[in-house]
């Protein structure tokens, strides 16, 4: 990787990000690679949390329904 590789992050420490984006960027992704995700549930969200740069984690406190 060479140095004109890095991309400069804001949220990063020592703001670069060590990865090869070129590469990245050029993969073709495949159908075997693609997998369905769960939906997102209300439990899930009773754990969720907010992470912030800098700042202390805090807990996700969702909205409740309008239609409910």
């Amino acid at each position: 990787m060479s140095e004109n590789d890095f991309v400069f992050s804001p949220t990063s420490p020592e703001g670069e990000i060590h990865s090869d984006l070129p590469r990245v960027d050029s993969h073709v992704i495949q159908p075997e690679e693609y997998e369905e995700i769960p939906a997102i549930t209300e439990e899930d969200l009773t754990h969720a949390v907010i992470k912030r740069p800098g700042q202390p984690d805090q807990p996700f406190l969702a909205k409740p329904n309008e239609a409910s």
